[in-house]
Order: structure tokens, then C-alpha cells, then sequence
């Protein structure tokens, strides 16, 4: 039933299991697809009706507001505990799928293999810490939690979007292909059918939609959220309680290889890795700027969802996020100036910035493995 559904996804994504958890790593898309899967399957008995189909809300359309059909009274498609409204706007930079889409590096897309033990990099996806992790957070309430997102009803029509962004990602340029390892092709996803039965699928078989039953109408979205931010567009610095900088170890960063890929491509991925002293026990998002010679450079807008679990060492200490950087760092590398990165947290409806604060040390920039 829905509760048994919803607890599904709380036990692979509120975990401190490694073995089990698929956030944070290169499981998180096909894994999520299975659990539409499931819940498609589920209707379809529920109701007996072969044909239904699950929607998707195409977010970067429209009026950037969350539907008015996800609310009113006596609705069961309404969540209570959402801390936003159909009259509220998502912040277009929260919503941007350009970056993502332009990592033809699956890794940098979709995020790196799974970390087996404590200690190693832990690296999920451009696409997971943006877009997917803004909106989470931004609807706020059980879709802000990995224990219970699978309870709000918006969580499939989010998620199914994101499905359809990892389908148009792969049409997006002949150069975005998917793993071909097989520790990833072969891996077995559990899940469960239409009657509740326990099942697994191979990622190898969750990769062609049509053969799980479905086919998106289309793969368009808007091409305002697709391209680069023109700079008239680009959040810009302001004042807010609790921005952290913190200057960018150099000599460490992969300064010199990643200047030659700017001039060469004029933009590309890098990994931003830096530490903190404490896991964050609330979501935290930021907009992230690089600041060298006086000037503010907008790069990115994440958010940091934690496992909100005592034992849990995931988060725990060493950070990366993957971010897409333009000429503007070239001309920093060249300048040979102090290079330094902001976070600044972003207020959100109803809610106050985290108190916690993440104590940025030892930045650097390195770039994503091929």
C-alpha cells in the first residue's frame, strides 16, 4: 500500500548502509526509475487499468509554481506539510538543467560508484546536487527529508521529470553516454511489483523505458533552463547571515589542466572538494561564487541534503560538488590572483538559514575523471 511505498525509499535513501544506499553515487537515477516503476505498477493493479501512467511535472515550464491541482482541501493529492504554496515562484537558478546536461562525463552527470567503506570519495551527480536537491529542499516539509519525500504526492511528478531529464540527457549530445562498467550495468536494484513483491532489475534492464512500459511524449524542455545564464541573469552577491568564503588551495587544485580546458571549450566540469567539521542536520543550500580581484562570479546554486541518522558518516567530513565553470576562472588562474569561494545560503519560504555553519577548509578544484 502507500505506506509500504513510501517506506520503500526511506530504506535505500535514509540509509547509512553503504551496501544499501543510492543517493550520493551513479545508482541514484536507474534506482529511482525502478521506484516509478513500482509505484506505476501499483496503480495499474490498484485501479485495474493496464494503461495508467504516471505524470511528470515538467518544472521548467509554466509559471515556475508548483501546480494548483497539488493542493486544496479535501484533496489527496494536497500535502500539509509543504512549506510553500501554488502562490509561491521557485527561483529559476534552483531549477537550471543546463549544467547538467552539458556534463557529456556520465560521472559528473550522474555521480561517481558507490563508496564501499568509510574514508573514500564520496561524489553523487551535478544533476542530483542542483536541480533535483534545490527542489526537494525549496518544497520543503516531508519532500525535504529522505525518511519521508516518498509520502508527497508532488515527490513522483518531481521525480518523473528527473527521470525525463536523465532520458533527454542522453539524446542532449552524441557524446553523453552512459557507463559501460560493469559494476554498473550488472548491478541489481531492489525494488518491489505491483502486488508488493520484493523484486530486483539489473541497471542494465532499467535503461530502456519502453521495455518497462512507458515512453515520455517528449524529451523538450525549456531552453531558458538549458542554457548558460546570460550575465544580466546571474544571482547576484547580497548581504546574508551566515556566508562562508574560504580562500582555494592552488597548489593543489588542478589549476593549470583546468585553465587549458577553458581555453579550449570556454566552459567545463570541475570537482569543488573541501571539508567541514560537522555533519548538517538540516538541509543547507547556497549559491556558490568564486571571487578573485574584488569581483563575484556566480557558479552554481546546490543543496546538501544529510542522512539524518546519529551513526551515519556520510557527509561526514570531506565535501565535493560538481560544478560547471566558465572563462571567468581561466582569467582568475591567469591573473594569478587569491582565488576564493562563497557560499552563500539561500532563505527559504517559512523557513530560517540553518544555524549550523560548515566551516569551510582546504579548498580545491580538481577535474572529474574521464
Amino acid at each position: 500500500g502507500w505506506q509500504a511505498h513510501g517506506m520503500l525509499h526511506s530504506q535505500f535513501c535514509a540509509t547509512s548502509i553503504y551496501a544499501n544506499q543510492v543517493h550520493y553515487n551513479w545508482y541514484v537515477w536507474p534506482w529511482h526509475r525502478l521506484y516509478l516503476w513500482s509505484m506505476e505498477q501499483k496503480l495499474q493493479k490498484a485501479v485495474g487499468e493496464p494503461q495508467l501512467a504516471l505524470h511528470y511535472w515538467d518544472w521548467t515550464k509554466g509559471e515556475n509554481k508548483i501546480p494548483a491541482l497539488y493542493f486544496g482541501d479535501n484533496n489527496p493529492l494536497n500535502n500539509v506539510t509543504r512549506q510553500v504554496d501554488e502562490n509561491d515562484e521557485i527561483p529559476k537558478d534552483f531549477i537550471n538543467v543546463g549544467a547538467g546536461f552539458r556534463a557529456s562525463n556520465f560521472k559528473t552527470f550522474g555521480g561517481y560508484p558507490a563508496i564501499r567503506k568509510k574514508g573514500e570519495p564520496q561524489l553523487d551527480g551535478l544533476a542530483e546536487q542542483s536541480f533535483h536537491n534545490n527542489l526537494h529542499n525549496w518544497i520543503g516539509g516531508q519532500m525535504a527529508t529522505f525518511v519521508e519525500s516518498g509520502f508527497d504526492t508532488i515527490f513522483y511528478g518531481h521525480h518523473g521529470n528527473c527521470d525525463r531529464i536523465f532520458e533527454a540527457w542522453q539524446h542532449y549530445s552524441p557524446d553523453n553516454k552512459l557507463p559501460d562498467a560493469e559494476e554498473w550495468l550488472e548491478k541489481r536494484l531492489f525494488s518491489t511489483d505491483g502486488y508488493g513483491t520484493p523484486v530486483d532489475f539489473k541497471i542494465k534492464d532499467l535503461l530502456d523505458t519502453e521495455a518497462l512500459g512507458y515512453r515520455f511524449a517528449d524529451l523538450d524542455l525549456n531552453p531558458d533552463f538549458c542554457n548558460p545564464f546570460v550575465e544580466a541573469d546571474m544571482p547576484k552577491r547580497e548581504t546574508v547571515a551566515g556566508e562562508l568564503t574560504a580562500p582555494v588551495n592552488m597548489a593543489t587544485s588542478d589549476s593549470d589542466a583546468i585553465y587549458m580546458e577553458l581555453i579550449e571549450k570556454d566552459r567545463c566540469h570541475v570537482i569543488l572538494h573541501f571539508e567541514r567539521a560537522q555533519l548538517p542536520y538540516q538541509p543547507y543550500c547556497a549559491r556558490v561564487f568564486f571571487d578573485y580581484d574584488n569581483k563575484s562570479h556566480y557558479t552554481g546554486t546546490f543543496t546538501i541534503l544529510p542522512i539524518l541518522e546519529l551513526d551515519s558518516v556520510l557527509l561526514a567530513q570531506g565535501v565535493h560538488l560538481q560544478i560547471e565553470v566558465d572563462k571567468h576562472l581561466a582569467d582568475a588562474i591567469e591573473a594569478k590572483k587569491p582565488l576564493a569561494v562563497t557560499f552563500q545560503p539561500v532563505p527559504l519560504p517559512n523557513r530560517n538559514i540553518p544555524d549550523e555553519v560548515l566551516k569551510l577548509e582546504n579548498i580545491s578544484l580538481k577535474l572529474p575523471d574521464a
